[in-house]
């Protein structure tokens, strides 16, 4: 079987949407492995860009928390959903299997798994970092990408970290990076580790880093 788009957006949450449609517009625009014109029965190029501008225009005005504008975001982000589901199947085809095209579309992919009669945990993720976002009550969170993982879990607490117990799921996310915890409060110190999700079940958490929100 051949490397495979994840079109799974819904499982995102909307600033991971958000940074991972911006990063699809921006590796298909001018790609030379699909040029434009696109096919006829597919969502042209322009109109990809538009759908992609109407969201990020959306979400920033729903950050208001204001009841239309979060609709208004919601049935933009599904609008967006549909095209980037519909263009899918039609980079595969062009691409006839080749992952470096593949990637050139700046979607994720889901490669077939080896299976092994190894049944050790994922190792804890590489590479973890945690800073704060650009917007108030935010944390950014970034791990290297980890073989074999499907989704990475985050997980936070307020109290001791070294208490199994204190510690509460925050998100699951299905990239290593661009993963957002929101909602936080401002000079609040918070404790976060991540771990990553593979067919055999949980990995090992990362050690975990202390961070105070603005």
């Amino acid at each position: 079987m051949q490397a495979k788009l994840i079109v799974a957006f819904e499982r995102l949450n909307e600033s991971v949407f958000l940074a991972k449609s911006n990063t699809i517009v921006a590796a298909v625009t001018s790609n030379n492995n699909y040029p434009i014109p696109w096919l006829s029965q597919i969502p042209s190029l322009s109109a990809f860009t538009t759908a992609q501008m109407n969201y990020e225009a959306a979400y920033y005005d729903a950050l208001t928390k204001d009841i239309n504008k979060v609709a208004l975001r919601d049935s933009q982000r599904l609008i967006l959903t549909k095209m980037l589901k519909q263009l899918a199947p039609y980079f595969e085809l062009v691409a006839q299997g080749s992952v470096d095209i593949l990637e050139s579309t700046g979607y994720d992919l889901r490669r077939d798994t080896t299976h092994t009669d190894r049944v050790d945990p994922l190792p804890a993720p590489a590479g973890f970092r945690v800073s704060r976002g650009e917007l108030t009550g935010t944390l950014d969170v970034r791990v290297k990408r980890l073989d074999g993982a499907g989704s990475y879990e985050v997980q936070m607490t307020e109290l001791d970290p070294l208490v199994e117990a204190h510690w509460e799921h925050a998100l699951s996310s299905t990239t290593a990076s661009h993963i957002q915890l929101t909602h936080l409060t401002a000079t609040h110190t918070y404790w976060v580790r991540v771990r990553a999700i593979g067919t055999n079940g949980a990995g090992v958490f990362t050690e975990p880093l202390s961070i105070i929100a603005l």
